[in-house]
């Protein structure tokens, strides 16, 4: 018994691990880290789909901002390449983590944002 308490246990920490790694992503300003309740005594299998609907809703969403931004992203290249703007500057303007072929990239409302002002900017120049 004590051996699925433990087990039951480390899949809520793992689940609120990934939630905390997704939000962190998804919104860095509003990110209040969720908290692994210390008190072990609701470790039910409905307290654990709650946690990991949650985590999906989350996954769903980054999923969605991630498109969002390549979208941006694919629109600025083809801006840059017809301007002859050097577009890792454009986007290294815009937030460092985007220029990385590699990791995690921010997906705020604020870095979004940020992308579809910057393609703005580059329509303008390019009329």
């Amino acid at each position: 018994m004590r051996k699925k308490k433990v087990e039951r246990w480390d899949q809520f920490v793992d689940v609120i691990e990934q939630i905390k790694k997704v939000a962190s992503e998804i919104r860095p300003a509003d990110f209040v880290p969720f908290r692994i309740p210390m008190d072990q005594s609701d470790l039910s299998l409905r307290k654990l789909e709650e946690l990991t609907k949650e985590l999906q809703s989350l996954q769903k969403e980054k999923s969605d901002r991630l498109k969002q931004v390549m979208e941006h992203l694919n629109t600025l290249h083809s801006l840059c390449e017809v301007l002859g703007v050097d577009f890792k500057q454009i986007v290294n303007e815009v937030h460092p983590s985007l220029g990385e072929a590699d990791g995690s990239k921010n997906l705020s409302n604020c870095t979004i944002e940020s992308l579809a002002s910057a393609a703005s900017r580059l329509r303008e120049l390019k009329v």
